[in-house]
This record gives C-alpha cells, sequence and structure tokens, in this order.
C-alpha cells in the first residue's frame, strides 16, 4: 500500500507513538510518506529519511501565506482546479476556521499524490487532511487518529465539533485509541460502523530485562511526565511525602510547573529528585532500577485528559509496579489490584497508602508483574498493534 501520514508538526519530540507507527508501517513492506502541516527541517528526522517528507505551509510566515493567498486568488480567475480549492477553503471558514485557506493557498496548486490510506494523527489533523482532500490537494481515504486533548480540552473541541461532525460525514474511518474516546465520538455523531478503537502500544523486546527483585528499601518510585497539569504531580510529590514507608522519589521531566514542584517537595521527609528532560535511553535505565512507577493524572483545569499513557505500558513491560488513577482510558490498562493499582485523582492520602502497602509486602509482587506483562502482550503489543492497523487500512474504501 501506499500510506500517507498527515501531521500538524513534523517532527515532535514527544509524539514517539506516531514515529513508531510510521515505522510500523515501514517495517511491513508499505511506502510511506509523511505530510507535515509545517516541517522543522532544523531538527533530526526520527525516521532517518526512510519516508518521503512532503510541506504543506512554506516558512517564511505572514508575508508569505499572503503572497500565497493572493497567488490562489488570481487562479481562480482562470483555473478551474483553483476554484474548487477555493471553495474548500471557504466551506472551513464559513464554520470559524481559516486555517485551511492557508493549507490549501500554500500547496501552490500542487497534487500531493494519489494514496491507499491517508492516516491523521489528532483530530485538527484529519479536519485539515479532509479539507485539502476536498481541495484536491491528495486522493485517498482518510482515517483519523483521536489521542487525548482533542477530545477533551475545551476550548479545542469548542473550536473544532462543528469540523469533527463535517469529518465524520465526510472521511471513511475514526480511530480513537480508547473505548472511552470511541463512545465519545459516537456520542458526537460519529457513524459507529466507521469508529475502531486502535490502541497505542510499546515494542516488546524478549531480550530487554524484566524487573523480577523484591521492592528496595528505600522504595524506589519513579515518574516520567511533563510537568503539566494533567499529569498530576503535584499529588504524586504530596502523596510521597505522606507516605509512612521509606521512599525515594525521582522525576523525569520539564515543564511549566517544574518550580512550583520543587517548592512543594522542599518540605518532604523523603528525598524527591527531579532529574530534568532525559533520552529514552536514560529512561529506560532509571525504569530498570525502580520499583514503582507513578502517574496520578487528573482532568486538568481546561478540561485536559489523557488518552492511554504509553509510559504506563512501557513500565508494565518491564515488570515495574504501576500505580495510577481511575483516569481516562487507564483502566483500560491498569485493573485495579490485578495489573497495577488505582486511586482517585487527587488523592495523595490514597497515593501514601499505596506506597505503603507496596512496601510493607501488602500486594503480591510477582503475581501483579506477571498479569501486567501479559496484559501489554495481549493489548498492547506494538507488532500486533500494526497488523490490526494494516487490517483496517487494507480495508479502507472511498465514500460513496
Amino acid at each position: 500500500m501506499r500510506i500517507a501520514f498527515f501531521v500538524s508538526n513534523y517532527p515532535v519530540v514527544s509524539e514517539t507513538f506516531i514515529n513508531r507507527q510510521i515505522a510500523g508501517m515501514i517495517s511491513r513492506g508499505h511506502e510511506v510518506e509523511v505530510i507535515a502541516g509545517e516541517y522543522d527541517r532544523a531538527a533530526a528526522d526520527p525516521l532517518n529519511g526512510r519516508a518521503k517528507i512532503s510541506q504543506v505551509r512554506p516558512a517564511g510566515g505572514g508575508p508569505r501565506k499572503l503572497a500565497a493567498i493572493g497567488a490562489l486568488l488570481a487562479r481562480t480567475l482562470w483555473s478551474p482546479t483553483a476554484r474548487r480549492q477555493l471553495a474548500a477553503a471557504l466551506a472551513a471558514a464559513r464554520n470559524g476556521y481559516g486555517g485551511p485557506l492557508v493549507d490549501i493557498a500554500s500547496t501552490g496548486g500542487r497534487h500531493l499524490g494519489r494514496y491507499d490510506a491517508v492516516v491523521a494523527h489528532f483530530g485538527p489533523a484529519g479536519v485539515r487532511a479532509m479539507y485539502l482532500r476536498e481541495a484536491g490537494v491528495f486522493e485517498g481515504p482518510i482515517a483519523t487518529v483521536f489521542h487525548g486533548f482533542e477530545m477533551s480540552e475545551r476550548a479545542v473541541v469548542d473550536r473544532y465539533l462543528t469540523h469533527y461532525r463535517r469529518l465524520f460525514a465526510k472521511t471513511e474511518l475514526m480511530l480513537p485509541i480508547s473505548r472511552l474516546w470511541r463512545d465519545r465520538l459516537i456520542g458526537w455523531g460519529a457513524p459507529p460502523e466507521r469508529v475502531a478503537v486502535q490502541r497505542m502500544g510499546v515494542d516488546l523486546d524478549p531480550t530487554e530485562p524484566v524487573t523480577t527483585d523484591p521492592p528496595q528499601r528505600p522504595l524506589r518510585i519513579l515518574s516520567v511526565a511533563r510537568l503539566v497539569e494533567k499529569k498530576g504531580l503535584a499529588h504524586a510529590v504530596a502523596g510521597v511525602a505522606r507516605a509512612a514507608a521509606s521512599v525515594d522519589y525521582a522525576i523525569i521531566g520539564s515543564g511549566p510547573l517544574e518550580s512550583a514542584l520543587r517548592v512543594d517537595a522542599s518540605t518532604s521527609p523523603h528525598p524527591i529528585r527531579f532529574l530534568g528532560a532525559r533520552p529514552h535511553a536514560d529512561v529506560f535505565a532509571e525504569l530498570a532500577r525502580a520499583d514503582v512507577f507513578l502517574l496520578p493524572s487528573i482532568v486538568a483545569e481546561n478540561g485536559d485528559m489523557e488518552g492511554v499513557p504509553v509510559s504506563l505500558m512501557e513500565a508494565m513491560a518491564r515488570g515495574v509496579i504501576v500505580l495510577a488513577t481511575r483516569h481516562s482510558g487507564i483502566p483500560e490498562l491498569i485493573e485495579d489490584g490485578v495489573t497495577g493499582l488505582l486511586v482517585d485523582e487527587k488523592d495523595a492520602d490514597g497515593i501514601a497508602r499505596a506506597l505503603d502497602r507496596i512496601a510493607g509486602g501488602g500486594v503480591d509482587i510477582d503475581s501483579m508483574r506477571r498479569a501486567a506483562l501479559v496484559k501489554v502482550e495481549r493489548e498492547f503489543n506494538n507488532a500486533t498493534l500494526d497488523a490490526a492497523l494494516e487490517t483496517l487500512l487494507q480495508g479502507l474504501r472511498p465514500l460513496a
């Protein structure tokens, strides 16, 4: 198959799951192209040149965009193609979205190609892809992957819901990453027969070491996350501070809440270390030393929510006990007391009690590790997920 992946920006350091999925389709023998709304040519290509990259919007900012729009308007005087492109842009504008005009004009009348499938990651990217296809910029059925923020953050939903409903009517497949998001899409009007859950997952390497040692003293706790509200790390810090057991807590990541979290951590009776942003290899090294992976996600004030965090899957696959919250799609991965431990959102006391249970022998660690690994192998294994996505894409046909 000839597959295009449409993304708003490329590359994005935090979107390793998208790069991994693209690489999975390449490894299965498909001809793959990345279509990027905007392309950072100065950044390292995570695919190392294995996929062609096409750029929709040129670098150069406002003046170049205005010039592109002017050129499109001029072409409508003699070109039926340009008139079709302008009609697609105006359809978006009538629904309050001017971005497709810049996208369509920026292509300068180019035809990017004909594809067997176009996979757009995140709802807004799916919307952009839809309008570009309506303008004749490319051809092929569109499948949009819905992850999380674009279905929960109120400002994003308010801006795009009308366009999502057009997407439901005019494109071929919606791929939410959880059952929770599937139900939300259907509630918004997506046809159930064109909605399929497509998980994000992890690579399982049988040569990777899996932790089998008993918990250490002090209990070693690790969080890996952007330091933003929805990750719930303020409650993690408070929970660690309230634990009666001897614990040691390390946080990998950076973000706008770092200063506030450091202030909160300064009064903890237990060590809380901020390790900053680290490469993936360092993260895995820290996982190998950890007893507990802590990610107490919450609904942010603006409504932003998680999907199903890949970091939890990575910890489970390496034998690290996971402690998380009953939030978004997380209970679809973690069954409380079986594959990990769950507490309610913002429950620092619950976090402290769970840590004390683990440290005090109140959890069957060996059984939980085995169940967690089986869960990831069966439902969140990238090899299986790649095959499932391939099957879905092979079955795509343009809507009549």
